[in-house]
């Protein structure tokens, strides 16, 4: 019976320590899983949450930098806009009969060189190295969810088709006549700015949208995995004193094996 009893004891010295020594480790990590034995279920939970939140994260990124993009292109089309506005106010002054030949050969070096700018501005306006005005297409931005595209335009053959780099303010009628090749020019870019109005608008509610869903997975990868602290103390202590008591059982286990081997010697 001694033996048994024992026994008995070493195997709950064996039970507290470890039972200690697992709430020492999630008080270490402040997390109640560490391993598929602390809750088999509930790592797999949290893992799969752990990635849609990652993604999430990262879909959040991706949106921002599309947002950023879009909102470079649409300065740049701000830019050419600005330009296409002086070569209009150009046309108008053209019409004037009071001009010599002089007078409207100045006024043509100055369009000249605003049509030049606007060619400058397309050529030169990029997001991290990708030209936004030099083909049709469009870059997609990827959300984790899927993705949303940001329409890009060959914007140098729009205007040339629409004659914006043909002006010719030579006499009041070829200036009247340029002024609506100025006026068909600017409906073109303000038509790619309406969209990229609208792709932003679309940016930003969907970054909210993976704001709200990340704090959300957070909120409950955090409710499954995350430790009670103070409950988890309190066990850690109580298990210490299980574990205290059972040395000390242990221990005067063997001083009474001890003494009654003496007895029988």
């Amino acid at each position: 019976m001694k033996i048994g009893s024992s026994f008995a004891n070493e195997n709950q010295l064996k039970f507290n320590s470890n039972e200690s020594e697992n709430l020492l480790k999630k008080l270490a990590t402040a997390r109640r899983i560490n391993s598929a034995a602390d809750d088999a279920a509930g790592l797999q939970i949290a893992n799969r949450l752990t990635q849609s939140a990652n993604a999430s994260a990262q879909g959040t990124q991706n949106v921002y930098d599309g947002i950023s993009l879009a909102t470079v292109a649409d300065q740049g089309l701000q830019g050419v806009t600005d330009n296409l506005n002086e070569m209009g106010r150009l046309a108008v002054q053209a019409g004037n009969g009071l001009l010599t030949a002089s007078d409207r050969q100045a006024l043509q070096k100055q369009a000249d060189a605003y049509a030049a700018s606007i060619q400058d501005q397309i050529k030169n306006t990029e997001f991290a190295g990708i030209k936004l005005f030099d083909q049709d297409g469009s870059i997609a931005v990827g959300t984790g969810n899927g993705s949303i595209g940001i329409k890009t335009q060959d914007l140098s053959t729009r205007l040339t088709d629409s004659g914006a780099f043909s002006i010719d303010l030579s006499s009041a009628e070829s200036a009247e006549a340029s002024l609506k090749s100025i006026q068909s020019s600017s409906q073109v870019v303000d038509n790619n700015r309406t969209d990229l109005g609208a792709t932003i608008n679309a940016l930003q509610s969907t970054a909210r949208n993976l704001q709200t869903q990340n704090v959300n997975e957070q909120e409950a990868i955090s409710r499954i995995q995350d430790l009670d602290y103070a409950k988890a103390v309190t066990e850690q202590v109580a298990a210490g004193i299980r574990e205290q008591a059972s040395v000390s059982v242990i221990s005067q286990s063997r001083v009474s094996e001890q003494q009654a081997l003496k007895l029988l010697a």
